[in-house]
C-alpha cells in the first residue's frame, strides 16, 4: 500500500495534476497524497528497522532542508520562509519516502516502470502534436515553437509541470535510461532487450527532439561514463572522441548549436550569480530569491545553490552528493554476492546521479524532485546493503572531498566568465 500511495504521489508531481484536471486543483491532490504518504512510509520504516543504519546520509538532507528553511532569517524575510516551506517540502519528501519504501529490487523496478510511464507517456503527447505546432506555429502544452537564427520556426518537446522546460524534460529522460539495463539476473536481461532497446531509442529520440544542447552532451557524459566504467583507461581516450563527434553532429543536424555566441546570455546570468554569492557569501540571498532578483533563474544548479544558501548550504548540498556517491561506489562489491541485484541498482543509481549531475551545471535543478528521488533510491539500497556500518564513510575524507568541490566548481564557474567559455 505505502509504495503505490509513493508511486502516484511522484507520478503525479511529474506530470502535474494542475495542468491535466485543472478542476481537481481546489483539492490539493498532490497535499492530500504527501500527507497519506508519510504516514505509510513511517510505518514501512518501522518494518525495516535497518533504515537506522544510514545515519550521514539521512542527517545531511535533514540538516540541508532546515537551512534552506530558515534560510531568510538573516535577512528579515519570514514569508520567504513560508514559501520555502510550501515549494521545497514537496521534493524533500520524495528523499524520505524513497528511502523507507524503495528498499528492495521489486520496489526499485516499480519505480523505474512509473518513470518509464511518465516519459512515455509525454513523449506520445509531444511528438503527436509536432506536426500541428509546426503548421500552425502555436506552441501545446507539449510543444514549444521558437523560432531560430535564421528565422525558421522550430518545436521543442517538453512535458507538463516541473517537466514544462525542455532541457528539463531532457535531462529526465536521460536520468532514466541507465536504469533501464537493470535485470534480475548477471546474464543480463535478456528477452528484455526487445523492450528496452526500442525504449532506449524513443527516449534518444525524444532527446533529440528537445532541442537542449546541455540534454545532447549529456549523452555523450553518459557514454562516459559507461565507458569509464567499463574499460578504465581506455574508455577515457575512447569517451573523449566520442564526446567531440557528437559535438560536430549536433552542431550539422540542429539549428540549436553548442558554442560560444549562444552562451553569452548564461555568462550574463553566471556573473550575476557569483555577485550575488559574493554579496552574502556564508547565509546566502535566500532560498528561490536568485530568480526574484535577476528576472530569470542561475541556468547552473551549483551557483544557484551557492548563490541562495551560500557556503554552509552549499556544502550540505554537496556534501549529500559526495557521500551518496562513495557509498553508492562501494556496494557493488559489498554486495555481489549476498545480494547482486541491490549491486546492479548501485551501479545504475550512480549513473543516473552522474548524468543528472552533469546536465545540472547547465539547468538549474538544485532542488528537484528527480534529483532528491535519486537520492532516496541510494539511501535505500545503502541501507539494505548494512548502512553506515557496513559501508563506512570512514577514512574516504568525505568533508574534505565535499569542501573542495564546493570550491572548485565555484572557481571553475569564474574561469568560464572570464574566458568567456560555456
Amino acid at each position: 500500500m505505502a509504495l503505490v500511495v509513493v508511486l502516484a504521489y511522484i507520478a503525479l508531481n511529474l506530470l502535474s495534476p494542475a495542468d491535466l484536471f485543472p478542476a481537481l486543483n481546489g483539492f490539493r491532490p498532490l497535499l492530500v497524497l504527501a500527507l497519506a504518504s508519510l504516514p505509510l512510509a513511517v510505518l514501512a520504516r518501522l518494518q525495516t528497522p535497518e533504515i537506522g543504519r544510514l545515519r550521514v546520509q539521512f542527517a545531511l538532507v535533514i540538516l540541508f532542508y532546515g537551512w534552506a528553511l530558515g534560510s531568510y532569517l538573516p535577512h528579515g524575510g519570514l514569508g520567504g520562509n513560508v514559501r520555502t516551506l510550501t515549494e521545497l517540502s514537496p521534493n524533500v519528501i520524495a528523499y524520505f519516502v524513497g528511502v523507507f519504501v524503495l528498499g528492495s529490487p521489486l520496489s526499485l523496478r516499480m519505480v523505474r516502470l512509473m518513470l518509464v510511464l511518465v516519459a512515455i507517456f509525454v513523449l506520445i503527447n509531444a511528438l503527436w502534436g509536432m506536426p500541428y505546432a509546426l503548421a500552425s506555429g502555436a506552441s501545446t502544452p507539449y510543444d514549444l515553437v521558437f523560432l531560430d537564427s535564421l528565422h525558421h520556426t522550430g518545436v521543442r518537446i517538453r512535458g507538463l509541470g516541473m517537466l514544462n522546460d525542455p532541457n528539463v524534460f531532457g535531462e529526465f529522460l536521460l536520468m532514466i535510461l541507465p536504469m533501464l539495463y537493470v535485470g534480475k539476473k548477471d546474464s543480463g536481461l535478456g528477452v528484455g532487450y526487445v523492450v528496452v532497446i526500442p525504449v532506449t531509442i524513443l527516449f534518444l529520440v525524444g532527446v533529440y527532439f528537445t532541442g537542449s544542447r546541455g540534454t545532447e552532451m549529456g549523452v555523450a557524459a553518459l557514454v562516459a561514463l559507461f565507458l569509464i566504467r567499463r574499460f578504465k583507461a581506455i574508455g577515457v581516450v575512447v569517451s573523449a572522441l566520442f564526446g567531440g563527434l557528437l559535438l560536430i553532429v549536433v552542431n550539422a543536424t540542429t539549428t540549436r548549436t553548442v558554442g560560444f555566441r549562444e552562451g553569452l546570455d548564461r555568462l550574463a546570468i553566471w556573473s550575476d550569480g557569483m555577485a550575488y554569492f559574493k554579496s552574502s557569501p556564508v547565509w546566502g540571498i535566500g532560498w528561490g530569491a536568485f530568480q526574484d532578483r535577476q528576472g530569470m533563474t542561475a541556468h547552473n544548479s551549483f551557483l544557484l545553490c551557492a548563490a541562495e544558501l551560500g557556503i554552509v548550504g552549499y556544502f550540505l548540498w554537496m556534501s549529500i552528493i559526495v557521500v551518496t556517491m562513495i557509498q553508492l561506489s562501494r556496494i557493488p562489491k559489498l554486495m555481489a554476492q549476498s545480494n547482486p541485484a541491490m549491486a546492479r541498482w548501485a551501479s545504475a543509481v550512480s549513473v543516473s546521479l552522474g548524468v543528472y549531475l552533469f546536465i545540472a551545471f547547465f539547468l538549474s535543478r538544485a532542488y528537484e524532485l528527480p534529483l532528491f528521488l535519486l537520492f532516496g533510491m541510494a539511501g535505500a539500497i545503502i541501507a539494505s546493503a548494512g548502512g553506515d556500518d557496513a559501508v563506512p564513510l570512514r577514512g574516504t575524507g568525505w568533508p574534505l572531498w565535499s569542501f573542495g568541490l564546493c570550491v572548485g566548481t565555484l572557481a571553475l564557474i569564474w574561469v568560464m566568465l572570464r574566458l568567456r567559455v560555456v
